[in-house]
């Protein structure tokens, strides 16, 4: 028979030892209460920065973030949990800090900032600061007692404060929605077009962990005078499909995670977008696994189809951070159909690494499993990789980055070849082994450049690829932006050349002007369209503090496309945005 009586006496014996041990620590950790101020004041306000009365006096610490709030009527202070529900004025980020007063950084603001406004921590700042303290308050305890399933004052500390302190995270609401209406002349042909933006960056909607960003032009109803019904793929509106705008869901509380609609797989990018959704669960403290599925509408994927489908499942680990050592690494199973028949089974590795500023690599691997086409004359394909980018950067200084990289492909991309000219498709062009190296002057200059060789298994001789390229951020402070690239590349799916200009200005607080423009030649099995010139040209113009009116001119002139595209937008605008 168990000896009960010998376990409950060693039990009692056991708790006589632990209540002194909590009460001196409870005592510690009252005294450390009076001791350090939970909320201070705003003392000092200078363009973007915010000084508040507290620094190492309080343990705060450089990345910390605090809360600001009008003081309430009474101008009690305590601990700030009280304070959570009240209306947040701005957000800050703890930048500098010195014995009694600390320096701030504006993360953002909700109403107008004044000295004498209280500030306090937010909750995931609490509580480092907490384990901070309570790690200290532990060197001072000559013997330590663990616990297998925690330590209870810890616990009986967040059963009674972790969840009446979470607050409504602060968030940003700022959106532009607007009505098109325009055309296309191809050829003697003239189609209108009706259509609608959406430019939003809404974070923690109503006080939770829900978001909606990103940018959206499409149109909603186009019709020909010659043809109804018929439509031209415009540069603009292939260039408008690469954006993405979606609805997110990311809660530190949460081992979930969602996302829908035009977006990428934050785990694994190299999968290019999907209209569709996605959702991850976190397993432990570096594990996530999950799945999704969509169509894919991006022309500049390698592997892109207008008709396809995508859907899998993926496991990724990702641990560190980028101010020291940071990675993650995925790997998953995923399936294409089109017109629901199945083209691909494969599985995708994805690994991203970075020591600071100083390296980083970066690799991505798609692998697929033997399959015979669905369609007559399709062919059939050996298990195998079918594509893989690799690169490798360092950066020793600031001002200088070098490059190493490595690009394959099994089968012909089919990405749209229209898009070469925009410099959106620079990474398939080069295939083999190439270099890169980026030089940032002063000034707000910056030059880039990119050579390799590529012999493909047809070839007689390699040849060489090479990319130049020069940036200007602000020509004479008039806020000009400007951008020159020329590139000139041979690969297996084809061989040409394109220089390009891009270019920008706030010609007001309220007027801007972007254009973008072109000279291309391709020879390609991928088109027939081989030559071609474009311009693309946006005017926004801010119309009081509400409204704003945009127009845009596209013109494009090949040797089997020929259009000119134009389109008005007028919309409503809220919170500041302006894309």
């Amino acid at each position: 028979m168990r000896p009960t009586f010998v376990y409950d006496l060693a039990w009692v014996c056991f708790s006589c030892l632990l209540i002194p041990v909590f009460t001196l620590r409870v005592f510690a950790q009252s005294e450390t209460a009076g001791e350090k101020p939970s909320v201070y004041r705003v003392k000092y306000i200078s363009d973007n920065t915010v000084y508040v009365d507290a620094g190492h006096n309080a343990d705060l610490v450089e990345g910390m973030k605090l809360s600001v709030i009008d003081p309430p009527p009474d101008n009690a202070i305590n601990d700030g949990i009280r304070f959570r529900g009240y209306p947040h004025v701005a957000e800050l980020n703890v930048v500098s800090v010195a014995d009694t007063s600390a320096v701030c950084e504006i993360i953002s603001s909700a109403g107008e900032l004044k000295i004498g406004e209280l500030a306090f921590l937010t909750p995931n700042s609490a509580e480092d600061r907490h384990l901070a303290e309570t790690a200290k308050e532990a060197e001072s305890y000559p013997i330590l007692i663990s616990f297998t399933s925690g330590d209870p004052v810890d616990q009986e500390f967040r059963a009674t404060h972790v969840e009446s302190t979470a607050e409504p995270p602060m968030g940003v609401m700022r959106a532009r929605f607007g009505f098109s209406y325009g055309g296309i002349n191809e050829s003697g042909m003239n189609s209108t077009q009706v259509g609608m933006m959406i430019d939003a960056d809404m974070t923690h909607i109503g006080g939770t962990y829900w978001n909606f960003t990103g940018f959206w032009r499409g149109y909603l109803n186009t019709s020909s005078a010659s043809i109804p019904g018929a439509s031209t793929q415009t540069l603009t509106d292939l260039i408008d499909r690469t954006y993405h705008l979606g609805f997110t869901y990311q809660n530190p509380y949460s081992p979930n995670t969602y996302g829908i609609g035009r977006l990428y797989l934050p785990w694994a990018p190299s999968l290019s977008t999907i209209d569709g959704g996605y959702m991850g669960h976190k397993i432990g403290r570096i594990t996530t696994v999950g799945a999704f599925a969509g169509s894919t509408p991006d022309p500049t994927s390698w592997s892109y189809n207008p008709n396809q489908q995508i859907a899998g499942s993926f496991v990724s680990m990702e641990d560190g951070d980028f101010n020291h050592f940071h990675y993650m690494s995925t790997a998953g199973l995923a399936i294409n159909t089109i017109d629901w028949r199945v083209s691909r089974q494969f599985a995708f590795f994805e690994n991203n690494l970075n020591w600071k500023r100083y390296i980083s690599f970066y690799n991505s691997m798609q692998i697929d499993a033997a399959r015979t086409s669905p369609y007559a004359g399709g062919g059939s394909n050996p298990t195998g990789i079918t594509q893989t980018y690799n690169s490798v950067h360092f950066q020793p200084i600031q001002l200088v980055t070098f490059g190493v990289n490595y690009n394959y492909f099994r089968n012909l991309p089919t990405f749209n070849p229209l898009l070469i000219g925009t410099g959106l498709l620079d990474n398939y062009l080069f295939q083999g082994l190439s270099g890169d190296v980026r030089l940032d002057l002063p000034k707000h200059i910056s030059l880039y450049t990119s050579i390799g060789q590529s012999k493909a298994s047809t070839d007689t001789k390699k040849s060489l690829n090479e990319s130049y390229g020069i940036t200007f951020g602000n020509i004479g402070h008039t806020g000009l932006f400007l951008d020159l690239h020329y590139t000139q590349f041979n690969s297996s799916f084809g061989s040409g050349q394109y220089e390009s200009v891009s270019v920008s200005r706030s010609l007001t607080d309220t007027l801007h002007l972007q254009v973008l423009a072109g000279i291309q030649r391709y020879s390609s099995p991928l088109t027939s369209n081989s030559s071609s010139n474009f311009v693309n040209a946006t005017v926004d113009w801010t119309i009081g503090g509400r409204y704003f009116l945009e127009g845009l001119v596209g013109y494009y002139a090949g040797n089997t496309l020929n259009y000119t595209q134009w389109s008005t937008i007028f919309g409503y605008r809220f919170g500041g945005l302006h894309k």
